[in-house]
């Protein structure tokens, strides 16, 4: 199984999703799989059957061959238990959410900035503009002829916004 998993591997496929600052780190990450791939290519996939029979008529010890073929057929070596994989395809699931909730706030944005550029493409052009008109476009900036200020223009010098004011009542 180990094998196989190994060998499906679409290096190239994942190369082209990796970042140019990763390149290097994914490189090393490649390099050392095609290491363990190799080691674990030179060694057969099973190992080669023993000829029990033929240890018996050759060796004279009673018994002995019986032992160590009864010893060697019970061993078994445990492959790793898979405890991540269940975490590993949570975890993809609540990315998918995550991912799917940011693509509607970003549609939500993008549908936010296009009518956001719909409204300044319908604007009077700022040199063909009266001072009206820029106070109907921009209230919050435009300077208000009933509501005068002091130079710079900008809140933080504005005397309503002295501390050492006193409130008014």
């Amino acid at each position: 199984m180990s094998r196989r998993a190994i060998k499906t591997i679409n290096w190239s496929a994942l190369a082209e999703k990796i970042p140019e600052t990763e390149k290097p780190a994914f490189a090393a990450f490649k390099s050392k799989s095609d290491q363990y791939l190799r080691r674990m290519s030179a060694n057969p996939e099973v190992p080669p059957k023993i000829d029990w029979a033929y240890y018996k008529k050759n060796i004279p010890i009673v018994g002995l061959v019986d032992k160590f073929q009864k010893e060697y057929e019970s061993i078994t070596v445990p492959y790793p238990v898979d405890k991540y994989t269940s975490e590993i395809e949570t975890e993809e699931k609540k990315m998918h959410i995550n991912i799917e909730e940011f693509i509607i706030e970003s549609n939500q944005h993008i549908a936010t900035a296009n009518k956001e550029i719909d409204r300044v493409k319908n604007l009077l052009p700022f040199s063909e503009m009266t001072m009206e008109d820029f106070y109907d476009a921009y209230p919050d900036i435009a300077i208000n002829p009933n509501k005068p200020t002091i130079w710079p223009h900008t809140p933080e010098v504005q005397l309503e916004n002295d501390p050492g004011k006193p409130a008014e009542h």
